[in-house]
């Protein structure tokens, strides 16, 4: 990487809805070279026409961004970022093949525990981050993603660090984002996992925002009896979880998150398929492989992919 490109690297976002549209967004924002990918034709039609529309504790503001659908990618970039649904990573990445090099770094900040598997089909581990994020984010319609809270960006390489990981915290501060290089982001994406567990599915199956599963108190216990199973999982996998922090971090969801809608809520009220395979599906298994009873978590899973299947 030369130094033109280390001081603004070429970046794709790859999958431009709520989260993909927040981060790139304030990327640009912050002055980097940034270009959506999508694949939704009303959405990418009110992004070409208006800019994506961003609404967060700083204002709401108009932000013109180039977007692109995976056939009109006709260049290769330094970084490019997954946000796409995980049982879409694959042929969403080998849709804009094109767009990599021996030299692109691929980003995975999506929910689950396996995603850097998925990368792996397609770059050297040398060329792979891997992270999450904690920031909020709500499609409010085409070209339109709303965002309130704090949050944090937590990313590390799969093996030999890539020349970008350095860049990256400081890329995302000039976003006004905050990112950090952490050496144990394996346990960061274990802990975002129940997380989501607690959470994600907990609205989907009640048609609640974040708030209203915290106001009651059997679905804030259900929320937290999630956490004890899947700490409890992620533990005899090896992962160093923090119960304490991962329940702070739910209470303060509750609490300061309350009108958002997670998006395995999003996609079942846009009678889409979740994403509870790679979330609670993922930790159901490796529960089951080390025999750790999960009844909350499993129960979940039951009735998601029973919303799934009538899809």
């Amino acid at each position: 990487m030369n130094n033109q490109t280390r001081q603004k690297p070429s970046i794709a976002i790859l999958g431009a809805g709520a989260m993909g549209g927040l981060i790139g967004g304030s990327l640009s924002e912050g002055g980097a070279d940034v270009t959506l990918i999508d694949v939704n034709a009303e959405h990418v039609d009110a992004l070409r026409q208006n800019g994506l529309k961003l609404k967060t504790d700083k204002g709401e503001r108009y932000i013109p961004i180039p977007v692109l659908f995976p056939w009109e990618v006709s260049k290769t970039y330094d970084l490019i970022i997954v946000f796409t649904k995980t049982m879409h990573t694959t042929s969403a990445i080998a849709a804009i093949r094109s767009a990599i090099d021996a030299n692109t770094v691929l980003l995975s900040l999506q929910n689950g525990l396996d995603n850097k598997l998925s990368l792996m089909e397609f770059v050297d581990q040398k060329n792979i981050m891997v992270g999450i994020t904690t920031y909020p984010a709500d499609m409010k319609g085409p070209g339109c993603v709303e965002s309130h809270g704090e949050g944090i960006v937590r990313l590390a390489s799969a093996s030999a660090a890539p020349p970008l990981l350095d860049y990256m915290p400081g890329l995302f501060a000039r976003g006004d984002m905050k990112a950090i290089i952490d050496p144990q982001v394996e346990v960061a994406i274990w802990e975002k996992v129940i997380f989501n567990a607690a959470l994600n599915g907990l609205c989907a199956v009640t048609r609640s925002t974040v708030g209203q599963i915290g106001a009651h108190a059997d679905t804030r216990e259900l929320a937290f009896q999630i956490i004890g199973e899947l700490c409890a999982t992620a533990h005899a996998c090896g992962f160093a979880v923090q119960g304490e922090r991962i329940e702070k971090t739910v209470s303060e969801a509750l609490e300061q998150h309350s009108s958002h809608k997670p998006s395995m809520l999003q996609d079942v009220l846009a009678e889409r398929p979740t994403e509870i395979e790679a979330i609670c599906g993922a930790a159901v298994r490796r529960a089951e492989e080390h025999n750790i009873p999960v009844p909350v978590t499993r129960t979940i899973l039951g009735l998601v992919r029973h919303i799934d299947w009538h899809l």
